[in-house]
């Protein structure tokens, strides 16, 4: 059996985990010291769960790549999979697992509503945790970033990815939380994660749900 490729991210953390990137690659989050044997055994052993969900991941991508907003296809809104139907109505809404959308609506026009529901969903998020942190900031965008989540500006302005409304809205306070830290630390030290840490307990399953599904990015 050949080795499975990886890439090992350490810190102070106590455990030894797995996560499968959005490019189907194998990430091994790991102990400062505990040693590059003990890792490869653990793959090992998982090795049939690895291959899964390298599987699964590699068939979303494939799935996802060809969206055209027809009836049947799915499409995620607020971390929810919507079935699309299309009908006569002037507006979209979300009806039970359906997504309803205009007959005549371009998969432009789809995206542009979903620009909109962002804007007021970020907007009301970020107000909310910058009263919380006592976060001053000066402006907030959405951007066509498809590389991004999210950025904090020298002057404190706050740009968010609209496809970020595809996202659970866990996810989305989390990408929130985390630019509302870069006001008081403009890096990634240990304490700008104790920041987002304070009011964010687990951002790092939020960090790896944004890591496995990164390709949503490219579907719209």
């Amino acid at each position: 059996m050949n080795e499975i490729p990886y890439e090992i991210i350490r810190s102070n953390r106590k455990t030894l985990a797995l996560t499968i990137d959005s490019e189907a690659r194998l990430i091994v989050r790991a102990p400062m010291q505990l040693g590059e044997d003990v890792i490869r055994d653990f793959i090992k052993k998982k090795s049939r769960w690895i291959s899964d969900k390298q599987r699964y991941v590699r068939d979303f991508a494939s799935k996802q790549s060809e969206f055209l907003l027809e009836d049947g296809e799915n499409v995620l809104y607020l971390g929810k999979s919507y079935t699309v139907l299309r009908k006569d109505v002037q507006e979209v809404s979300t009806v039970g697992s359906f997504l309803i959308v205009p007959k005549n609506m371009t998969l432009e026009g789809y995206a542009d509503w979903m620009k909109i529901q962002c804007d007021n969903i970020i907007r009301e998020r970020v107000a909310h945790f910058a009263n919380l942190m006592d976060a001053k900031y000066s402006s907030v965008k959405m951007s066509n970033a498809k590389r991004r989540w999210g950025s904090c500006g020298a002057r404190n302005t706050l740009n968010f990815a609209w496809r970020l409304v595809m996202c659970p809205q866990w996810v989305i306070d989390y990408v929130v939380v985390h630019e509302l830290s870069h006001i008081t630390y403009k890096d990634h030290s240990a304490r700008f994660w104790a920041r987002v840490a304070t009011f964010m307990p687990n951002y790092r399953e939020a960090r790896d749900w944004l890591r496995l599904n990164r390709r949503i990015m490219e579907v719209i």
